[in-house]
């Protein structure tokens, strides 16, 4: 009754440290199994200097696509998502069935499904796949990398769906479009898209993963200053604040602050970031060096042009 109960290659962070396991403790243990059957090896391995437990405490999880490059970004963004150290950072399980769910159906298995089982209460259960209504999309088969005229009207019609609030339908077009991408840039403009079509969506944990990761991949080789960069942050900071992670939430906005042009406007900057300190109270206490630093950087920001801190 003393030893904890599991399979370490698979085991979570939480549960190797023996605290109570929950729903997002299974997202962790899927995400290896899926990286084992993406890529045919487990996430860690034990070796002579670090055991598996340590792996799962403190090594960054491997990324799918460097050792499967054929897998589609989605998937890649999707694993790495389910493997988060904590428990919070990870989707729900319906995120991850409906992040799997287009890989999974094709048109023969919906065609399958005639109007009598339809009214059949009992088919969710015996058909997970097919519960939720497959999203109109092209046939998949023969379809080529995506081109730039595909990618535009894509981006149109994605517009169109959110505007008609159809955000279901937005994200999923967006996923099948990154999937198609042809190169790394077109794809990350597109996982842009999506986090934006996420974040309208209310979809908060996964909007702030990607917002996060394609931020810093704008970075490699735009500006701080650049507006694609800036909107991640921007976005990331808010998505981040939405669920409830004050500490991942200020970095983002921070760097949106000290780069946006301070000239715009620095009492809307001092705003964003005022709307964290009730967060960050809650998190750390009225005392801690997040909320004076906070304080700091919103007076300073009060008093624009002066170096001088607000009363």
């Amino acid at each position: 009754m003393d030893r904890t109960v599991g399979t370490p290659p698979y085991m979570s962070p939480e549960q190797c440290l023996g605290q109570p396991v929950a729903a997002a403790s299974d997202v962790y243990s899927l995400g290896c199994l899926l990286c084992e059957l993406l890529t045919g090896d487990q996430p860690f391995f034990e070796t002579d200097f670090m055991p598996l437990r340590a792996h799962h405490l403190q090594t960054p999880p491997p990324r799918v696509r460097e050792r499967r490059p054929g897998i589609p970004a989605t998937v890649d963004e999707l694993v790495a998502s389910m493997l988060a150290k904590d428990a919070g950072a990870r989707p729900s399980a319906e995120d991850v069935y409906a992040a799997l769910l287009p890989f999974a159906l094709t048109e023969p298995m919906a065609a399958a499904v005639v109007s009598a089982e339809e009214q059949d209460p009992t088919r969710p259960f015996r058909r997970p796949l097919l519960a939720a209504p497959a999203r109109p999309a092209e046939p998949a088969a023969g379809r080529g990398p995506l081109t730039d005229a595909e990618a535009k009207l894509v981006l149109g019609n994605v517009d169109a769906l959110l505007q008609a609030q159809h955000p279901a339908e937005a994200i999923g077009m967006l996923e099948d479009a990154v999937g198609r991408a042809p190169d790394a840039a077109l794809a990350l403009d597109l996982r842009r898209a999506l986090a934006a079509a996420l974040f309208y969506a209310g979809q908060y944990t996964r909007a702030a993963t990607l917002f996060d990761t394609v931020g810093s991949d704008y970075r490699r080789y735009m500006p701080a200053a650049d507006p694609l960069v800036l909107d991640c942050a921007y976005h990331a900071g808010h998505a981040y604040a939405e669920t409830g992670k004050p500490a991942k939430a200020l970095p983002q906005l921070r760097f949106y602050v000290e780069n946006a042009d301070a000239g715009r406007d620095p009492g809307a900057a001092a705003a964003e970031l005022t709307e964290l300190r009730p967060l960050l109270v809650a998190a750390f206490s009225e005392r801690s060096t997040q909320v004076r630093n906070l304080d700091k950087q919103v007076a300073r920001l009060r008093v624009p042009g002066t170096g001088q801190e607000g009363p």
